[in-house]
């Protein structure tokens, strides 16, 4: 996915340009509605998408898609993540969930008991430990990612070389 910059150096661009196929009648069907809505195929686009995701029930609350997004979404990668485990955790891909079963793994990330113990089940994220982390996480699950089970990072694993 490719982030268009604007002029300006440094400015990003709030659209994203993204390369689809589609069959050829769809296309003429998004060009007559896009002569009968007056807007561009883009704006076609964006508009038949939205309403998709509008109308997209979710199974867990019978809630929509759109309904659940605001909570999700992020700038940060990291946040995004998190956000997409607690809320949609069956909308994560694998290397997603390899990414937040470690998470979940690791104490380092979590509020612990008294008796020095966590539960990722019912306990609290420190959301701002695991975005100070990201690049470290990243690079962990990537380095045990033939194993077949979780590892859980160490302290030697969450300072970058």
């Amino acid at each position: 996915m490719a982030t268009k910059t604007s002029k300006r150096t440094g400015e990003t661009s709030t659209t994203v340009a993204v390369g689809i196929r589609i069959d050829p009648k769809i296309k003429f069907a998004l060009d007559i509605m896009g002569r009968l809505q007056k807007r561009s195929l883009t704006a076609v686009i964006e508009w038949a998408i939205s309403q998709a995701i509008t109308n997209q029930q979710l199974e867990y609350d019978g809630g929509t898609l759109s309904s659940v997004l605001d909570k999700v979404w992020s700038t940060d990668q990291s946040v995004r993540l998190v956000k997409l485990a607690l809320y949609m955790p069956e909308a994560l891909t694998y290397d997603e969930l390899r990414i937040w079963e470690t998470i979940k793994a690791t104490g380092y990330f979590w509020h612990k008991s008294k008796d020095g113990t966590y539960n990722p089940e019912t306990g609290k994220l420190t959301v701002s430990l695991v975005t100070d982390s990201w690049d470290a996480i990243l690079q962990h699950v990537d380095r045990h990612k033939g194993s077949s089970t979780i590892v859980p990072m160490g302290e030697a694993d969450l300072i970058l070389p």
